[in-house]
């Protein structure tokens, strides 16, 4: 499984934002080598790169900003939704109703990974439950990340308070609800 250039941009770009320079740089000099390379080097927005990555990136974020503890990521992902609905993306997002927006889930899904399907069993205006399927090589990081990015999409989307609680979790699936108060 892969995942788009855009994505680890828009993360690194939330690290630093909620961390600053020094947690970035911290989290970079965690990584492998290899992964440092290739994070050295032009990352571009649409080309794909290894899942592997990503979860390097979300393991040092939970090791070295959230000592050991996926809040860190779950604030990154937060972080990384506002990054990628500012702007004009912001307004249309605000306007939208909260099952339109969680419908549509799955092809923002992915329109940054290689593969991958979100689906809902139960859609209402205040709550939500979803499997991630299909996926290879996730982590629990990335996962809590996933759900403060569903946390912020939906107080863009104008409600008062909004939790993501993951039901259960694998490298290849996650299970989870939403709740949240218009």
């Amino acid at each position: 499984m892969q995942t788009k250039g855009t994505a680890i941009r828009a993360l690194l770009a939330a690290i630093e934002q909620v961390h600053g320079a020094e947690g970035l740089r911290r989290v970079k000099q965690a990584l492998p080598p290899e992964h440092r390379a290739t994070l050295e080097g032009v990352m571009l927005p649409t080309q794909y790169y290894p899942i592997a990555l990503a979860a390097a990136i979300h393991e040092a974020i939970r090791e070295q900003l959230g000592k050991g503890a996926t809040s860190a990521n779950r604030r990154v992902g937060a972080e990384a939704a506002r990054i990628d609905f500012r702007g004009v993306y912001k307004v249309f997002v605000r306007f939208m109703e909260y099952e339109n927006v969680l419908k549509r889930a799955d092809s923002a899904f992915k329109q940054y990974n290689s593969r991958g399907d979100v689906t809902w069993s139960t859609l209402t205006n205040t709550h939500a439950a979803g499997v991630v399927a299909n996926v290879s090589g996730w982590t629990e990081p990335m996962w809590a990340s996933l759900m403060g990015r569903f946390e912020t999409i939906l107080g863009l989307c104008g409600a008062r308070t909004a939790v993501a609680k993951i039901v259960s979790f694998s490298d290849k699936e996650c299970s989870f609800e939403l709740v949240w108060s218009p």
